[in-house]
This record gives C-alpha cells, sequence and structure tokens, in this order.
C-alpha cells in the first residue's frame, strides 16, 4: 500500500518505522518548517531530533514536491502537531481526494467559527472526503522510530476501514488497538495534554523546594482520569475509553517525558506562567496542554451542572486559574484535592 506521512517532525517521520517494516511504499513529506529534517534525511543523515536514520525504503519530500508525495496515497497520516493542521490543510486543498483513510497524531481541539469547541478528527473531516482515524496512546517517537514495543489505538466508528488501517500498521512492536470510540479518545488525548502540566508543577514544587511531593503527584493522577472521563462521556465518548491506552497510558507517558510536564515543571519552580510559555515557544517547544486546558475548561462550564466547574473538574478549574489568572500555585492544587 502507498502511505504518504504529512510532517517530518518527530511523531510523523516515526511513523515510517512500522510501516516501512511491513513492506509499505512510504512517503514522507515535510513542511516548510522542516526544511532542515529533509536536507539531513536527503543526506542519509540521522533524524536530526528522532536520532535514528529513516528506513532506507522511506522515499523524501520537500515541501515543494507535495504532488509528487501524494500521487496515488492510499492512506494519509496527518503527522503534525495541533497547530499544524490548519495550515496544513490549507496547503492541501483537495489533493487528499481519493484517500481510502486520513490518520492524524494531532492532539487538541478545534474552535469552529460558530465557537463551538469540537475534536480536531471534526475539522479534518470538515475538510477531507476519506473518513478520519484518530491515533492516541503513549507513544513516544523515538521509541517508535527505534522499534522499540510500543501500544497505541486507533479510533474510527467505520470498522472495516479501521481494520485496514490496523493490518497496515501494526508490527510485532507496534501494537494497534482499535475502538469505535472516536470521540473518546480524541478528548483523552487532548486532555492528557492539560492534565499534564497539573502533575508537572508538582514535579516542579518537589524541585524548588527539595522536599518529596510524590504523595501530590499521585493524588493529583486518578484525579485527572476521573476529569478526563468524566468530560469525554459528557462530549458523547465512553468513560471506559479514558482508563486504558488513549488517556491513562498516555498521560503516564506525558508526565514522565514530554513538553507539557516541562511546562508544569517550570511553574512549579517559581517560572512565571506567561514567561515560561514564551521561553519554550522561542525555543521551538509548542506546547499543546496549554491551549487544551483553556478549551476543556470552556468545555466543562457547559457540562458542569449546579456544582459549577469548580465541583465537577476541581483539578482542570484549578489548572486554568494557575495558568490564567496568577493562582498560587501549590495552595490552589492542594485545595482541588481537598
Amino acid at each position: 500500500m502507498r502511505i504518504t506521512i504529512l510532517g517530518a517532525g518527530e511523531m510523523g517521520s516515526a511513523l515510517a518505522t512500522p510501516t516501512a517494516a511491513n513492506g509499505h511504499d512510504v512517503r514522507l513529506w515535510g513542511t516548510g518548517r522542516d526544511d532542515a529534517i529533509v536536507a539531513a534525511l536527503r543526506a542519509g543523515q540521522p533524524h536530526p531530533r528522532l536520532g535514528p536514520a529513516l528506513p532506507r525504503a522511506v522515499r523524501v519530500f520537500g515541501e515543494a514536491e507535495i504532488d509528487a508525495a501524494l500521487d496515488g496515497a492510499e492512506l494519509v497520516v496527518l503527522g503534525v502537531t495541533s497547530f499544524g493542521i490548519n495550515p496544513v490543510l490549507a496547503q492541501l486543498g483537495d489533493r487528499l481526494r481519493g484517500a481510502r483513510a486520513i490518520l492524524t497524531v494531532a492532539k487538541g481541539f478545534d474552535e469552529a467559527e460558530e465557537g463551538q469547541i469540537r475534536p480536531l478528527t471534526d475539522l479534518v473531516a470538515e475538510r477531507c472526503d476519506a473518513p478520519v482515524v484518530g491515533i492516541g496512546g503513549p507513544s513516544i517517537a523515538s521509541e517508535v522510530a527505534t522499534g522499540h514495543p510500543t501500544a497505541v489505538v486507533f479510533a474510527l466508528p467505520d470498522a472495516a476501514t479501521l481494520r485496514v488501517c490496523h493490518d497496515t500498521f501494526e508490527t510485532p512492536v507496534y501494537r494497534v488497538e482499535t475502538t469505535s470510540d472516536l470521540v473518546g479518545v480524541e478528548v483523552a488525548a487532548a486532555m492528557k495534554n492539560a492534565y499534564a502540566i497539573a502533575l508537572g508543577i508538582a514535579e516542579g514544587l518537589q524541585i524548588a523546594t527539595g522536599a518529596s511531593h510524590h504523595n501530590l503527584r499521585a493524588a493529583l493522577f486518578p484525579m485527572a482520569v476521573r476529569e478526563m472521563a468524566r468530560l469525554a462521556d459528557a462530549m458523547g465518548g465512553r468513560a471506559e475509553t479514558v482508563a486504558g491506552l488513549a488517556g491513562a497510558a498516555d498521560l503516564v507517558v506525558t508526565i514522565t517525558a514530554g513538553r507539557n510536564r516541562t511546562l508544569g515543571e517550570m511553574i512549579g519552580t517559581g517560572v512565571p506562567v506567561g514567561e515560561a510559555v514564551r521561553s519554550l515557544a522561542s525555543a521551538g517547544t509548542m506546547i499543546e496542554g496549554y491551549a487544551a486546558a483553556e478549551a476543556g475548561h470552556r468545555l466543562a462550564r457547559g457540562f458542569a451542572g449546579k456544582g459549577g466547574v469548580g465541583g465537577a473538574y476541581p483539578l482542570l478549574h484549578a489548572l486554568h486559574a494557575i495558568l490564567t489568572e496568577g493562582a498560587p500555585v501549590s495552595e490552589t492544587l492542594w485545595a482541588a484535592v481537598g
């Protein structure tokens, strides 16, 4: 099968490993932001951010070669972040016609023109004719690229298309679980980034004080999973989806090694929120959880009922207060637990 991966960043490039291992015709296209990566890969060098080189069978295309990259593509992977989805879709136009499915690894929400907040897969489906598969689960890109054991979840109500995608991507070390609960996977994928900031703050408090904050961090984890499940259920997904790979498992990876946790750590050590976000952005690190926390809080306001956001989503409410209102970090997090 011919597969085109759009985006030569970390996760897009990493997904070339399982697909190439299965013998498919894999093409990797880089956006304008990926020019240096494309040049390095074409020169046979290791991926500048991932470390390993791509499998030899993978063909690499630059931004101006988008038509050649998509020629005859049966499956297309949107391997860009949530911030890159709109620019790439605008650049694609109607070039995705003919694809059997679009798969996306982006984790976040989109705000429609009428102000409605929706999963990013809804945005992609609005622009493309093919079914859109959401990919969730704990995936550190460097581990996927080097063939270390990874288990993910692919989500789509269309069982036949989902089976094609499963069989195309799954290898002995890249296991693909499937579910029809696209909404649940997408909500979990977006919100685990937001909650990772909260747990990262607890880690930052430990760094700042030199005193252990493991108990606080552990108390916050089940709260995060419960609130993700509550929000997924309110949006029409299934709460049990959040207990699996797309939610709890992905949150574990994100708080172990992830840029959203890094933002939380900085805040926990006393760096002002705006300064921390700007510092990471200037280094090329975009924090999807920061935007997800705002979008998730707005969604929660609509679902919270009489108790308000603080009653139904106390941790999300506390995180929002820290990120947007300058609320005191330690006291606000601990009050959410109580």
